[in-house]
């Protein structure tokens, strides 16, 4: 019993460890490069991964490492409430992202991956927080959501080749990335189709190349 508290305890300061690691990271890079509408954006779509990162830990946590939970009902919370903070910080992230590839000169494909990106959060949001209260999970919403964040992230991608923003390796990633995920979940697995990390990675990526790349 007491190994296993050790282990759940050593397990999450390794990733808050991580996610100050990161944080710290972004603040070094913004304050030598100084606040702007791009370094805004990239730390938001940063941020939305290490926010992941620690409801996701919880989530593995309760989920497949089995920790001894006193009180579940609040860890649930705190682990959903991670979920939900991550998919609106993409937003706004992604709000940005559309603002800076319009003045790139890309207006259709940023503005269409935006409406289908906050579209999807809507319903996963309503999803998650229909989940806290009836521990249940309404699939056809999280279906929906999924299929939107793929493709809206996909178009931000195309959206980043279009207008040179950051390196094409950036753009590539995205669209590959998202699109190669689409099709594994709905062939291999369309009854378990949600993996929230899997929409993180990208903006985690965009964010890297939008920093490196002035």
């Amino acid at each position: 019993m007491k190994s296993r508290i050790a282990s759940r305890n050593g397990i999450l300061a390794f990733t808050m460890l991580i996610a100050l690691g990161a944080g710290l990271a972004v603040f070094i890079s913004v304050a030598a490069q100084g606040l702007s509408m791009r370094t805004v954006t990239a730390s938001l779509l940063i941020l939305c991964f290490v926010v992941f990162t620690v409801g996701g830990m919880l989530f593995t946590g309760r989920a497949f490492l089995k920790w001894q939970i006193a009180e579940t009902s609040s860890h649930l919370t705190w682990e959903r409430s991670l979920v939900i903070a991550a998919v609106l910080t993409t937003v706004f992230g992604l709000a940005l992202l559309e603002d800076l590839l319009r003045a790139a000169g890309e207006p259709l494909l940023s503005r269409l991956g935006m409406i289908a990106y906050l579209l999807g959060a809507v319903v996963v949001v309503v999803a998650e927080t229909a989940h806290l209260s009836k521990r249940d999970w309404m699939y056809p919403q999280i279906v929906l959501y999924v299929v939107l964040a793929f493709l809206a992230q996909a178009a931000f991608g195309a959206s980043l080749l279009q207008t040179g923003l950051v390196a094409g390796w950036a753009g590539w990633a995205t669209i590959l990335w998202n699109l190669g995920w689409l099709l594994v979940m709905l062939i291999v697995r369309p009854r378990d189709i949600y993996y929230p990390v899997l929409h993180h990675v990208a903006p985690l990526l965009i964010g890297i190349a939008l920093l490196i790349q002035e």
